[in-house]
């Protein structure tokens, strides 16, 4: 089964260190991309993601296999009322009134995408979602023809959640993957006690090695063939902390685990550096943030002291000594509780369930 990462909230892949990362550490990359009753995507595709389709390295996800299947009707009452829910949340309504604008984005019936870039046909939606955002003012349908155009915020919105249920009934091993803040704030929303269920979320600052933006998407795949015995070390390493850190039964064991793991980071970072070098590949370094489920009810129970605090449960400096990095990286472990809704999809995986990529120059994410 292959790991794949669904990128989310729009269909276009921005086509910077984001993508390039991916690529880089994840079997496979996706986006939701629509397609017509005959199975053909509503949407031109650039070169570089044709060529990854083409080696089967890029998916299209087509939202049809959660609004029109019928042995996922269940799941699509539940992203219908999450959206709704949302929608009509004081958070998403305040985001409205601070940048609303006219409307500039177009959606497939089976989910929304940016005017500019594609079209999709009104029937592939749900009638009672249309109704509704079209009664908020949300939505409207182009006169004569059978387009939909959503409000900008929305149609993000929209994307966002399809991806995290698309996700969940994905054949692959599927996690969900976006560079914006924001959006995957409100997929996985924060909430208080009493009405979610705690998640650590684990960020490696500056750490992950990344192709700069001029090397090229062809050298990236070339380069994992060759060494894909050292990328799959570097991988299988991650993993197993990460589900080490969810199954960890206190605090202090948590803790235990991450400082211990420092070193073996430290190790595989520079191994990863120095062959990327070998093979004339310039890189820099990024932040990626993971939420992990934390399975020990022993452990669940003590979070109570330290979620919502305003201190992050550890910050581990990390300095890297590699030939050509003179930066401090870090591993920073916080908890919060989001909604009950994600319990289940959360539950279910050993290894991360969302990843927030980071792709600014300083490779340092915001603050949720």
């Amino acid at each position: 089964m292959k790991r794949n990462l669904l990128y989310y909230p729009t269909i276009n892949i921005p086509k910077n260190a984001w993508l390039k990362s991916a690529l880089f550490y994840w079997d496979e990359v996706s986006s939701i991309v629509p397609s017509d009753y005959d199975g053909n995507l509503l949407l031109d595709l650039d070169r570089d993601i044709e060529y990854l389709i083409d080696i089967e390295v890029f998916r299209p996800i087509k939202p049809e296999t959660l609004v029109s299947a019928q042995d996922n009707w269940e799941e699509f009452e539940k992203f219908q009322n999450e959206f709704k829910e949302v929608i009509l949340g004081k958070r998403f309504q305040t985001r409205l009134e601070r940048q609303r604008r006219p409307f500039s984005s177009r959606i497939h019936s089976n989910k929304i995408q940016d005017l500019r870039t594609s079209r999709v046909h009104s029937n592939k939606t749900s009638d009672g979602l249309f109704y509704f955002l079209e009664e908020k003012g949300l939505a409207k349908r182009e006169d004569g023809n059978d387009w939909i155009q959503f409000e900008q915020n929305t149609a993000l919105l929209y994307m966002s959640l399809l991806a995290k249920y698309l996700a969940d009934i994905d054949k692959e091993h599927t996690s969900i993957g976006t560079d914006s803040v924001v959006y995957e704030n409100f997929n996985f929303q924060k909430v208080n006690k009493n009405n979610g269920f705690p998640v650590a979320s684990l960020a490696f600052k500056n750490i992950l090695p990344t192709p700069k933006r001029n090397v090229s998407i062809e050298k990236i795949i070339k380069f994992k063939e060759k060494r894909k015995d050292n990328l799959k070390h570097f991988n299988l390493k991650l993993s197993e902390f990460q589900n080490k850190a969810s199954k960890s039964e206190s605090n202090s064991e948590l803790k235990e685990t991450t400082i211990n793991f420092q070193d073996e980071l430290v190790k595989g970072v520079n191994d990863l550096v120095q062959v990327l070098g070998d093979s004339k590949i310039e890189t820099t370094l990024k932040t990626v943030k993971t939420l992990i489920s934390l399975k020990s009810p022993t452990l669940i129970a003590s979070t109570v002291a330290i979620v919502n605090s305003s201190n992050n449960f550890l910050n581990l400096p990390i300095e890297l000594t590699t030939i050509g990095i003179g930066v401090m990286g870090g591993i920073e472990l916080s908890t919060k509780y989001v909604e009950l809704r994600n319990k289940n999809r959360a539950n279910l995986r050993n290894s991360p369930f969302s990843y927030l990529y980071h792709a600014r120059n300083s490779g340092v994410i915001n603050r949720m």
